[in-house]
């Protein structure tokens, strides 16, 4: 077993030293024949106009240009605030295996899910993790 296929069957929250680098990295480049078939998860493809219907009941989150991602600003009260949150934000998708990315100014947090390798459009797992985000 490889060096990252051991990484991958930690659950992220007991790994003390995870970092979100470190997340971020795996998410994008982790291949899928790794995951086992029962982990395997079917995608499911919306309509552009159920996608938007969804976002509505999602305040602060907007679907970028393409239907490729879906994305949100949120400011936070300090930097040490934003880099919690955004670490928060990556523990939770290495554990539901989302892809996101966090960008971190101070204190704003930009967090953008990606769909899917398989579908390359948003769907309902992305739109579920955004909304269960706090």
């Amino acid at each position: 077993m490889s060096e990252l296929q051991k990484q991958l069957t930690v659950d992220p929250l007991d790994d003390s030293d995870l970092k979100a680098e470190r997340v971020q990295e795996e998410l994008v480049t982790a291949p899928l024949e790794m995951q086992e078939p029962t982990e395997m998860v079917i995608h499911s493809r919306l309509k552009a106009e159920r996608v938007q219907e969804r976002l509505r009941a999602m305040p602060g989150w907007s679907l970028r240009v393409g239907g490729h991602a879906i994305d949100r600003v949120r400011d936070l009260p300090s930097a040490f605030g934003a880099a919690d949150y955004g670490t928060l934000v990556l523990r939770e998708a290495a554990r539901t295996r989302q892809k996101v990315r966090i960008g971190i100014s101070g204190p704003r947090v930009v967090i953008t899910v990606l769909a899917s390798r398989e579908s390359s459009e948003i769907g309902l797992e992305q739109l579920d993790f955004a909304a269960g985000l706090l």
